[in-house]
């Protein structure tokens, strides 16, 4: 989820094209990270001493770590450390995109540390979305909410995004509002001791997008079926959703979804809205407590 979120950020802001940000993404599965430059990203050895350990390798049939420990660069405690980091998503970015020599390591955390300052981050921020973990990530864009059922309905169903649909998906920062209008929409309203609606809306590009990762399918057109698929998916997470909540004693029932390519006005006393791409396409996930929809 780091490489989406951040390289769509990259590509906003011109540091990167599309077609550069592909190919990183293409590269990344194949990458394993070197840990000297993890070493050097993580601030525990300079450039220069990163270099000075590699050119010893091509001397010696020995691992960068222990080099780096002979040499005093690095204790066996760092070694490890480095060596568990090796599979970190944020890792295998940077590697990747100094490898196909789209950006320098410098030039990564110069970004990062824009991107931080942008959205208000702080470093712990920074490292839960650098882990790459639905569940850290998620809060970070969420505006301010109560606790409760609205929280665990949306933690739900981005999980199930990322499992059931695509892993391929960004977020951006969320806002709250009374009145949505839609575009192309599927929803559904959960109802009982908690009344909340849940919907997805977007341009073709978008509903399509989700549509095809879930069902595993090509659409057209944003059809009846293609929307069918959208609603399937919605009805699959608030059930999730639904399942647990009743095992803590709460009573809720799911009414049936509801399609149209027309758009919905739907208002409640606290909508959310927050924008996300799923394969590199814009969608907007909308929770709404208490709401309503109607047909304009």
């Amino acid at each position: 989820m780091f490489t989406n979120i951040f390289g769509n950020y990259l590509v906003r802001k011109n540091i990167i094209t599309d077609d550069e940000f592909l190919s990183i993404k293409m590269q990344i599965d194949k990458t394993r990270v070197k840990l000297g430059l993890i070493a050097v990203s993580e601030k525990l050895m300079t450039e220069k001493q990163a270099e000075e350990v590699n050119l010893k390798q091509q001397m010696m049939d020995k691992k960068f770590g222990d080099i780096a420990i002979s040499l005093g660069y690095l204790n066996e405690v760092q070694v490890e450390r480095l060596l568990a980091l090796q599979g970190n998503e944020y890792m295998r970015f940077c590697q990747s995109a100094v490898d196909k020599n789209i950006l320098t390591l410098e030039q990564i955390e110069g970004a990062l540390d824009y991107y931080k300052k942008e959205n208000g981050f702080t470093f712990s921020d920074m490292e839960d979305i650098k882990s790459g973990d639905v569940d850290r990530v998620l809060p970070l864009f969420l505006p301010e909410l109560p606790d409760g059922p609205f929280v665990d309905l949306l933690a739900v169903t981005f999980r199930c995004i990322n499992r059931l649909a695509s892993d391929d998906i960004s977020i951006r920062r969320g806002y709250t509002t009374s009145d949505y209008r839609t575009g192309a929409v599927a929803m559904q309203e959960i109802v009982g001791d908690y009344n909340v609606l849940t919907a997805f809306s977007g341009d073709d590009k978008g509903i399509l997008a989700i549509a095809e990762a879930f069902a595993k399918q090509f659409f057209d057109e944003v059809d009846v079926n293609a929307l069918d698929s959208v609603g399937e998916f919605i009805n699959i997470s608030d059930g999730l959703f639904a399942t647990a909540k009743s095992q803590e004693g709460m009573e809720l029932n799911l009414l049936p979804p509801r399609l149209s390519k027309d758009p919905i006005e739907i208002k409640g006393s606290t909508i959310v809205v927050i924008p996300i791409f799923i394969n590199q396409q814009p969608l907007d996930w909308i929770v709404s407590l208490g709401g309503t929809s109607e047909q304009s």
